[in-house]
């Protein structure tokens, strides 16, 4: 009979097991300094590194007023008043993040090129065409962000001021401050988690982002990494320039980390209080900046899209081949995700929470944190290095194949898939299962009876999340896949390339209906 402590032990290895491949694309791009790139680096420093740091830079402090004004802004008014439309928006702001940056960028390029009719309407009016605000630039770039990122914000503090009491904001009154005083002094402290951890998340996202700003032409560190790879034809240098980027994550995680702090942050205190009802000219207010964002963001794009698919309805590209593609990718990568995250969910319960297995955990979960190009390198140098090592697989061509891409993948959304696997378990009570093993109940009755019926809602949230990622996911499927292996994201990437617009809102067009697929699902868990 195998001893507790010999069964955790042996859990605790399988998961670090488990862990091993998804951390080391990132890991193992410190390896590639052993290669030192004289030629290159003189060049980076010379002429890419400072404007694509700089532009790094610019583009997070600019997305972080752009997407924190909105989402907690508009956090508040639905979860403590009372206007015009409020219901609908409740759901209609989260609309935008169906949509990929790439894609929002492609379309207000179109609408602003010299010859779109933006331009050509202020040109009628007798603007300069030098006065036109210009898109392809950081403000640009971060303002197109802003509008399919600012939901994550929105989500998170929402729910944050709903469950907040009216306590805090009550004794802030009392004590003279007016309602903008109080809110500033009392509700978005006590809200603090909430906004930083929807802002961590922006900036991730927003550092990770390739197809956005290639599309608008401001170099980033993320593009950065793409040219030194296929433009400088360096792998090593890609990846030591990669490995640098760690760093950034690393900071922008501990700068969540200190505006955290310490403190302990009350979440509730009685009843939720009543919506305030806002009457006249201020409810209208809301509910017209309510409608712009959600007219920016998601309905003036999709309705673009769907204009140029129109004009281009006799000459569609044809796109029948890259949704497959698109289909068994994202297919494989949700399969291999969820299974992953049933093992360490398993894993994490049998051990009875222990510490090194929810340390691979944790461990496993950095990729989400880490930017697309960056997995890539260190999948592509992970490969590499393997059939260097080992003369066998380099007859299975692992670095030519899908295995890289799915190897980036996983490493990407893997927490994706645990968190919401995670939160499926909960809902396992201890108490149902004991009461069944008592009664009788065989196991295989158990598993098909009470623990799959719970984990149902929680596993197909975890396989939709993660599938409609991958669909959506551009750098990784980009700079790994096999030579004229396409997907839908590769297809558009392609076009927008060419400035080919109409050819890219078709393929466009199917990766938005797919987005729609999370939030719907996000807001009927609201409902």
């Amino acid at each position: 009979m195998i001893r507790p402590a010999t069964g955790v032990a042996w859990r605790r290895a399988l998961a670090w097991t488990l862990a091993l491949p998804i951390v080391l694309p990132a890991l193992w791009l410190g390896s590639a300094f052993g290669l030192p790139q004289p030629d290159v680096w003189p060049h980076l420093f010379d002429q890419v590194l400072p404007l694509a740091l700089r532009n790094t830079l610019a583009l997070l402090a600019l997305i972080s007023v752009f997407a924190l004004l909105p989402g907690v802004g508009f956090a508040w008014a639905s979860a403590r008043f009372e206007w015009p439309g409020r219901r609908l928006f409740d759901w209609a702001l989260v609309l935008p993040m169906a949509l990929p940056g790439y894609v929002v960028a492609f379309v207000y390029v179109g609408l602003a090129d010299y010859a779109g009719p933006l331009q050509t309407a202020w040109r009628a009016l007798g603007g300069a065409p030098a006065g036109f605000p210009e898109l392809r630039s950081v403000p640009g770039a971060a303002a197109v962000l802003a509008l399919v990122l600012y939901p994550y914000v929105f989500l998170i503090v929402r729910a944050a001021f709903l469950r907040q009491g009216s306590a805090a904001m009550d004794a802030a009154r009392s004590l003279g401050h007016g309602p903008l005083s109080a809110f500033l002094r009392a509700a978005l402290p006590m809200a603090r988690p909430a906004w930083v951890a929807g802002l961590t998340l922006v900036l991730l996202e927003a550092l990770a982002d390739f197809g956005a700003v290639s599309i608008l032409g401001v170099d980033t560190l993320a593009t950065a990494v793409y040219k030194t790879w296929f433009g400088l034809y360096s792998l090593p240098a890609a990846a030591q320039l990669a490995f640098a980027m760690l760093g950034a994550v690393a900071l922008v995680l501990v700068l969540e980390r200190m505006a955290r702090g310490r403190a302990r942050h009350a979440t509730r205190q009685g009843l939720a209080p009543p919506r305030r009802k806002l009457a006249g000219w201020r409810g209208w207010s809301v509910t017209a900046l309510a409608a712009l964002t959600v007219g920016l963001g998601f309905v003036v794009p999709v309705l673009q899209l769907v204009a140029w698919s129109w004009e281009a309805r006799a000459a569609l590209p044809e796109v029948g081949e890259a949704a497959w593609n698109t289909a068994r990718l994202a297919a494989m990568a949700a399969l291999v995700v969820l299974a992953l995250s049933l093992v360490f969910a398993l894993l994490a319960r049998r051990s009875g929470g222990d510490r090194g297995v929810q340390a691979a955990g944790f461990a496993a979960g950095l990729g989400y944190a880490v930017p697309g190009t960056v997995l890539a390198v260190g999948a592509m140098w992970l490969l590499l290095a393997a059939e260097r090592a080992l003369p066998w697989l380099s007859g299975l061509a692992l670095s030519s194949s899908l295995v890289g891409v799915l190897l980036a993948l996983a490493a990407r959304f893997f927490r994706v898939g645990h968190e919401a696997t995670e939160a499926a378990f909960q809902a396992l009570r201890p108490s149902l299962l004991e009461s069944a093993r008592l009664l009788g109940v065989p196991a295989a009755t158990r598993l098909r009876r009470i623990v799959l019926p719970l984990l149902r809602p929680g596993l197909v949230a975890a396989l939709l999340l993660v599938l409609v990622e991958t669909v959506k996911e551009l750098p990784a499927t980009l700079m790994l896949r096999p030579f004229g292996w396409d997907t839908l994201a590769v297809k558009i990437h392609a076009y927008t390339s060419e400035g080919l617009w109409a050819q890219a809102a078709w393929p466009a067009l199917w990766l938005c209906a797919v987005g729609l697929l999370p939030v719907w699902w996000l807001v009927r868990q609201q409902r």
